[in-house]
């Protein structure tokens, strides 16, 4: 199905599947009529498909949500990319780091992505019982659900540290789920992706449009993941395979980078909610008498290098300050001009760059991160020796990803730099707990047991 065909099917996709993925709460199961909806959803590979498509409109039917927009704003406010204009808003929580487990913004990332993740373990349910799904749908749809839960743990447990591992719809069971260890997670995620690689096609489905999972974006995430758990060679080995698919280039002119069907796409989200806009367009670009509700922080407008393209492209200035402008496009009625971006090769470049110089190859770290800076405008870096090449990879990392799915945010803790940077940006409200996000209390009423971060 294409993505054109997404949206003109939605009312039918939400009345057929959403019966059956109501109740998406942690602690929920399916009832009997439920389970009776499943099988009929499940009886033939086009309502396989329809309830796939019911899962992603349910991804991007709420604004702000973690998948929606919700991550690349609020992890942009906790780090130093950006400042919130607006006191009154809740995201200025992120800025001024006084989160309570009440926040109702952080109550919303947290429950909303496993409200996604029920979506994606009542979809391989159904597929697992199925009899009338064809092989290869079945085999395609499975990587697919995988895929993206892996993709919600991936943020979870980096949001908030050890999190509940729920795997099926089982009440007897998510009710009682404990807290698991990040090591744990990170596992599921692991054999998540290896398994979506081995079912996902390499093509895209439908008409080739980017915005559903292939094999490539299974690698992109599990390259991350590798690097972020300190393993070089097989970062580097997974994002050399993303590198050389002739499929994905870096795209010359930056305004285009965003754009629905971008060559540098690895994996992208259509719109569907309101008049069709990103929700990134809606957090950024919306201003009051001129002045928009979030601005660049003055240390990152100061961190481009003069001659950069990216902040000529993708930063906007203002009376107030300059603004993030990735995203152009703030209303759009029919099949939206941009798409949200999860996965792109960039960040690919950038990902074999860190990993060759953790190995000792600086020259390789160095031809990956000049590729970046020559689409920006710029000169080859002047870095030498290890550890100043990988400080320019963070440095680019920041100005190439800023306000991108929590990036930096994350870069800082991984790199064990959030108390240094942040103690200095935050001051005086930083604190060494705000690392991680507090377990909403409804989550801490409704699973009795469950611990809270340290520190709230």
């Amino acid at each position: 199905m294409t993505m054109r065909g997404l949206v003109k099917t939605l009312l039918w996709a939400m009345m057929v599947t959403l019966p059956f993925l109501a109740c998406k709460r942690l602690v929920d199961t399916p009832t009997p009529q439920n389970r009776q909806t499943a099988d009929r959803v499940f009886s033939n590979d086009a309502g396989a498909q329809e309830a796939m498509t019911g899962c992603y409109i349910d991804m991007m039917n709420t604004v702000r949500s973690l998948m929606n927009g919700g991550i690349s704003l609020d992890a942009g406010l906790t780090s130093d990319e950006l400042k919130c204009l607006s006191p009154a808003l809740p995201e200025d929580s992120f800025y001024l780091d006084s989160l309570t487990p009440g926040n109702l913004v952080c109550t919303d990332l947290f429950s909303t992505a496993y409200n996604l993740i029920y979506d994606w373990n009542s979809v391989l349910a159904g597929l697992s019982t199925s009899t009338g799904v064809s092989a290869p749908v079945k085999a395609a749809l499975q990587g697919e659900a995988t895929f993206n839960r892996a993709v919600l743990y991936f943020y979870l447990v980096n949001l908030y540290g050890d999190v509940p591992l729920a795997l099926g719809t089982d009440y007897a069971v998510n009710q009682k789920l404990p807290r698991m260890a990040v090591n744990s997670v990170y596992l599921q995620v692991v054999s998540d992706l290896e398994e979506a690689i081995a079912r996902l096609p390499p093509d895209y489905p439908g008409d080739g449009e980017r915005s559903r999972p292939n094999q490539v974006a299974a690698r992109a995430l599990l390259a991350r993941v590798w690097l972020y758990e300190g393993q070089w060679a097989a970062a580097e080995s997974m994002a050399t395979q993303v590198i050389a698919d002739g499929r994905y280039q870096l795209v010359a002119n930056p305004d285009s980078v965003f754009l629905a069907g971008s060559r540098e796409a690895i994996w992208q989200l259509q719109p569907v909610h309101g008049r069709m806009a990103t929700a990134d367009a809606g957090a950024f670009l919306r201003l009051l008498a001129g002045k928009p509700n979030f601005v660049l922080t003055q240390q990152l407008s100061a961190s481009f290098e003069t001659g950069d393209l990216r902040k000529v492209h993708w930063t906007k200035n203002s009376l107030y300050g300059a603004y993030p402008y990735k995203y152009k496009q703030i209303a759009a009625s029919g099949v939206p001009p941009e798409y949200e971006m999860v996965l792109r090769l960039a960040e690919q470049y950038l990902i074999r760059a860190e990993a060759r110089a953790q190995e000792g190859d600086v020259a390789g770290a160095m031809a990956d991160l000049n590729i970046v800076r020559a689409r920006s405008g710029l000169a080859a870096t002047t870095a030498t020796g290890q550890a100043g090449v990988l400080a320019a990879i963070l440095h680019e990392r920041r100005v190439e990803l800023f306000t991108e799915w929590g990036h930096r945010w994350l870069d800082l803790k991984r790199l064990g730099q959030a108390d240094a940077v942040l103690s200095i940006e935050k001051n005086p409200g930083w604190q060494a707990k705000d690392t991680l996000y507090p377990i909403p209390a409804t989550q801490l009423l409704a699973s009795p047991g469950m611990q809270q971060n340290p520190g709230y």
